[in-house]
């Protein structure tokens, strides 16, 4: 019984994959993220990448990764969740705090999944998300074995992901106070990796950050979408 259900599961990811877009404030983000499912092409197509937009066609799961994410997360998700375009709403994180997964589920999303779990459970969930099962899948022991392709801007030059993730938030105007909010860390955790990340960059304030962030590290983030076939 179980092996003919596996069986059928696998003849139907064959003939009909998932239909996904993706979808992030960064487009270098966005192109690590297609890199990681394109050998699994078989059971997830990705048929459009999106800047700071919902999909413009109809898809069954749209993949949200919140590197760098600007508006607040329920926002995000409810906007998306209220587009009937967008089909699944799946929550791409590094962060798989409790407070950060209630959040997205609780605004409408049906999965949440960390950037720490192995690419078959990545696939897995999309898939099962797509069905219609909610799936919330974390795994913050294994931070260290995420995924090349996935990897932060600005890791060659020895920034963390939290320091790339804050560098990339420099240039919303949010304050000390704000950025601890939306990162879900202290004033003063935020004022501390504030200052690494300027020793990092050789830089004394927050406006030179942000404008070698835009420049060269993070590169352009264009309000644009992309279809891909």
């Amino acid at each position: 019984m179980i092996r003919a259900f596996v069986a059928r599961l696998r003849l139907w990811r064959v003939a009909k994959p998932i239909q996904v877009a993706l979808v992030n404030d960064y487009e270098i983000v966005l192109e690590g993220l297609r890199a990681l499912l394109k050998p699994s092409e078989r059971e997830i197509h990705v048929v459009e990448i999106d800047i700071k937009k919902g999909p413009r066609r109809r898809v069954d799961v749209t993949l949200l990764d919140t590197y760098g994410e600007i508006e607040d997360l329920g926002d995000r998700v409810r906007a998306l969740a209220a587009n009937p375009r967008a089909g699944a709403i799946v929550v791409f994180s590094f962060s798989d705090q409790t407070r950060a997964v209630r959040h997205a589920m609780g605004a409408g999303a049906q999965g949440f999944i960390s950037k720490a779990v192995p690419i078959q459970e990545i696939i897995d969930g999309v898939v099962a998300a797509a069905r219609g099962e909610r799936v919330v899948l974390t795994r913050s022991s294994q931070r260290a074995a995420i995924d090349e392709a996935l990897r932060w801007p600005g890791r060659e030059i020895g920034l963390t992901e939290r320091e790339s993730e804050l560098l990339s938030l420099l240039s919303t105007g949010m304050t000390n106070s704000e950025l601890g909010r939306h990162l879900y860390v202290s004033e003063n955790t935020v004022k501390t990796q504030l200052s690494h990340l300027y020793t990092k960059l050789n830089v004394r304030n927050r406006a030179q950050a942000a404008s070698l962030a835009s420049q060269d590290i993070l590169g352009d983030h264009r309000r644009r979408s992309e279809p891909v076939d």
